[in-house]
């Protein structure tokens, strides 16, 4: 019985640091950045993605039931940070497979093996959808 467990726990041990490798891997091997969304009260929340330049325009993607992809599609208004500074976006979810294939296109050429990793191992690109972050003029506060 005490191998059995042994057995187990070495599994569910060499599971989470499969998982965390993930972590790792992009972390060290991609840019990510900090996303931040406003849900219906008008609260900030921060996510950390991954994000690519198309043309010059950020772009990110994202599983639909994400909390950020589901608050994207209700508002527009986000903020990218990036380079160390907050950049005022507006978020346009695509779901064209056009712009799907130009994400993965770009990610395999940028990061090559990494993203075939990641993508082999997470299943990423099958079932995200590319969010395109385009550059607003901030808000001013109601005077």
């Amino acid at each position: 019985m005490k191998r059995v467990i042994r057995i187990f726990v070495g599994v569910i041990v060499l599971a989470v640091i499969f998982y965390a490798s993930l972590f790792a891997v992009a972390e060290v091997y991609t840019e990510i950045v900090v996303l931040r969304t406003y849900d219906s009260d008008g609260l900030a929340h921060e996510t950390r993605v991954t994000v690519i330049d198309i043309a010059n325009t950020p772009w990110v993607r994202g599983r639909p039931y994400r909390g950020w992809f589901r608050r994207i599609e209700a508002n527009a208004i986000a903020e990218l940070y990036r380079g160390g500074a907050w950049l005022p976006v507006r978020a346009s979810v695509s779901r064209n497979p056009a712009d799907a294939a130009e994400f993965d296109r770009v990610m395999l050429e940028r990061y090559g093996l990494v993203y075939r990793y990641l993508d082999f191992i997470a299943r990423m690109s099958s079932n995200e959808t590319p969010v395109r972050l385009d550059s607003r003029v901030p808000q001013r506060p109601a005077a």
